[in-house]
């Protein structure tokens, strides 16, 4: 590592936080100490799509530090440090110097022999680099194919077929087809889940996982765990324009845990586009009725979003429903205010 810093000229490059010139000593203090760890995140990392040119140079240094087993918290710089850049670095922003993406393909020799490593943390958080900063597949796939193999950790296995689902999901063939062809046993349901989404949706397979045990995703660092960040990535997978994924989440709609975030779902789709707004409202004389609040809530919503006035006689029955969701909003308040809407449409 020594010899290699001392080939930059650092003085010339910036950071994050102002020129590079102390990056040599703090890289170099970071093979013995944790003392230098947050001043490296400083320098190294800006918002989550920003990469600086210091950053870029820097990167091979990093990832020599995460490679040895005596550098202080390791899984500390691979996880904050390291993930962090990588998020960064395959966000496409503008924000991200033209040395990065050379730097990070070159670098892809490096991160892939991490994910022969003893340590099930470190090949995680190899994969978690490999998923966010993506860049050529072509060298990525046989990797995980090879590692695939021999991997026993449930978390890990995950993990590889969450990489593949990286880049079939901006439309990469070689990963599509890598999925495909993957033999995934039928005691990996949450595995089965996601290459179903990215290839053949089958609403049976993705149900099946999503309403089994999710805490496997917690072991992947891949999602700050929570329904609607699995739920998020799964219906990116399926196409959140495809019937096949409206269908999906309607059949959530029916699962008490996944109510909630089925729902901001479809919400949050129809406020931007209400074209698919007319597979929901046949299914608003049920909602309206029902016992959840969640439910009548959004019926009375979608039929003003939806300019259904076919059952406005519906929601003029909710007018003194006294019912309040979690986040304060009356029921009444809203149908109120849709009969107004529905009124001046004529």
């Amino acid at each position: 590592m020594v010899d290699g810093l001392k080939k930059i000229d650092w003085y010339r490059l910036r950071s994050h936080d102002g020129f590079a010139d102390d990056l040599p000593r703090l890289l170099r203090q970071a093979r013995t100490s944790v003392e230098p760890h947050e001043e490296l995140v400083r320098h190294l990392t800006g918002d989550e799509s920003e990469v600086s040119e210091a950053t870029a140079a820097a990167w091979p240094f990093l990832l020599d530090l995460v490679a040895h087993d005596n550098t202080p918290s390791r899984e500390w710089l691979l996880e904050n440090l390291c993930g962090a850049i990588a998020v960064a670095g395959g966000s496409g922003s503008d924000g991200v110097h033209p040395s990065w993406p050379p730097a990070w393909e070159a670098s892809k020799p490096a991160v892939l022999a991490l994910l022969d490593h003893d340590a099930a943390a470190v090949r995680r958080g190899a994969l978690f680099m490999l998923g966010k900063a993506r860049g050529d597949s072509a060298p990525v796939l046989p990797a995980l194919a090879r590692r695939w193999e021999a991997e026993t950790d449930p978390a890990t296995r995950l993990c590889l077929v969450i990489v593949a689902t990286e880049f079939a999901g901006r439309g990469d063939e070689a990963a599509v087809s890598w999925l495909r062809e993957l033999d995934v046993p039928e005691d990996e349901p949450l595995t089965r889940l996601l290459v179903s989404a990215a290839t053949r949706p089958d609403a049976g397979v993705i149900l099946r996982g999503l309403t089994g045990d999710l805490g496997l995703f917690l072991g992947t660092g891949q999602f700050e765990m929570g329904y609607d960040e699995v739920l998020e990535h799964v219906l990116w997978l399926v196409g959140p324009k495809d019937f096949e994924g409206i269908d999906l989440v309607l059949s959530l709609v029916d699962v008490l845990p996944w109510r909630t975030e089925a729902l901001d779902y479809l919400r949050r789709l129809f406020e931007r586009d209400t074209t698919d707004a007319g597979l929901v409202v046949p299914f608003v004389p049920v909602w309206i009725a029902d016992p959840d609040v969640r439910l009548r809530a959004f019926a009375v919503w979608l039929v003003g979003v939806a300019r259904a006035r076919e059952h406005r006689d519906l929601v003029a029955a909710r007018v003194h429903d006294h019912g309040v969701t979690s986040l304060g909003q009356k029921v009444s308040t809203l149908a109120t205010s849709v009969l107004e809407d529905l009124e001046e449409l004529g």
